[in-house]
């Protein structure tokens, strides 16, 4: 994403400066400093969301609705889990 700042002339000179003195440039000093407060942005979201969620009950099933989507990454690592437990199971094995 491409953003333009307009800064006094003052505080760019003192932001190049701080940016030098770290061996940065300044897209990257700037970015060091807004992205931290983007992930706290971006926590807050989720932790909203997960506050609004609801559980309710589909043909007797509990199903938890959050209004986001769940990643890939996590139904395959829940698959994968529930797969190892069962074949442990099937096998004997205790987990």
């Amino acid at each position: 994403m491409t953003v333009t700042l307009n800064l006094p002339p003052d505080i760019e000179r003192a932001f190049q400066g701080e940016a030098q003195a770290r061996g940065l440039s300044l897209d990257e000093f700037l970015s060091e400093m807004v992205l931290p407060r983007a992930e706290h942005v971006v926590g807050q979201s989720a932790v909203a969301a997960s506050l609004s969620a609801q559980l309710v009950r589909e043909e007797g099933v509990p199903v938890l609705r959050t209004g986001q989507p769940i990643g890939i990454s996590v139904v395959d690592e829940t698959l994968d889990r529930i797969r190892r437990e069962r074949e442990s199971a099937i096998l004997g094995r205790s987990n």
